[in-house]
Formats: structure tokens, sequence, C-alpha cells
């Protein structure tokens, strides 16, 4: 009799404990929406360009962007794709990051992308950055990750200023 009570007991905690659990992770689940995502986006910034190379045909150029992470959770970054962007406003080159890169909440990563850049798709401005061994361009990005099976795409652009090391 007594057995037959305490199992009932044990029964009956572990009910409440699940249904409190639940509640919890239902009430979790309601903060983080869309739009929390959406307000609270990671922030891209330029940490460094650079040319490392320039040839009689194209130029190599470095970029070095920090990532960071504003939201309450790690984000798994799917893509970051970038298109650089002449004068002419023209994409004359485009970089993806080729690793999967898991972002901790409030943290900050660094990834870094290399384009070829052949002078004629930059012909509007090539000539002057041989000569100044500097280049201008703009940099459109989209960083694209899925959480809690929300799929998100953020553009952002930015000015980048090449000069050779």
């Amino acid at each position: 009799m007594l057995k037959k009570v305490f199992i009932s007991l044990s029964a009956a905690i572990g009910l409440i404990v699940f249904i409190t659990s639940c509640e919890t992770l239902q009430s979790s689940a309601k903060e983080i929406t869309r739009s929390y995502i959406e307000e609270n986006k990671p922030d891209i910034k330029v940490k460094s360009t650079s040319i490392s190379e320039i040839t009689l045909k194209d130029m190599t150029l470095n970029v070095t962007l920090d990532v960071k992470n504003n939201l309450s959770f790690e984000i798994p970054v799917d893509k970051l794709k970038v298109d650089l962007v002449n004068t002419s406003g023209k994409v004359f080159a485009t970089g993806n990051s080729v690793e999967t890169l898991k972002i901790p909440s409030k943290q900050t990563r660094e990834v870094n992308l290399k384009f070829k850049a052949s002078y004629l798709d930059v012909f509007s401005t090539a000539f002057n950055a041989i000569q100044n061994k500097s280049f201008k361009c703009t940099a459109n990005m989209t960083l694209t990750f899925t959480v809690y099976g929300m799929s998100f795409e953020f553009p952002y652009s930015k000015e980048l200023s090449f000069t050779e090391k």
C-alpha cells in the first residue's frame, strides 16, 4: 500500500515538473521571435582591408570583417556573401565565407576573405588604383543564418578602401 502511494506521489511530482518545464520552454520560445532577432541582428564591421598583390592582369584584395552576435544565443552563420562593387555600380568580385561560423551570444568572430579583381572588371578605377596603390569600392554583404527553424538574411553595405601592404 505504501509502495503504491509512493509511486503515485512520484508520478504526480514528475508530471508537475514536466508541465512546468514545458511552460518555461514555451515562454522562452515566445521571447525569441522574428522581430526580436531583426531588432538585435548581428553587426558587421570592417576590421581591415589591403591589397596583397598587384600583377599586370589583376590585384588581390583582402578584407577582414568582424561579425558581432547581438543576440542572447549562439548563431550558426550559414553563409556570408560579399559583392565588391566598383564606382560604376558593377559587381567586380564576389566572396563567400567557406567555413560554418558559430558565434556565441554577445561575442565577435573574425572573417577573412580574398578577392581577385581583374582590371577589365574595374576599368573605371583601376588606373587610379595602380597609381595610388589604393582602391575604393563598396561591399554589399549578405549574412545568412537559421535559428529555431527560422531563416534570416540580413543585407549590409560598407565602403572599403584598400591600400598596398
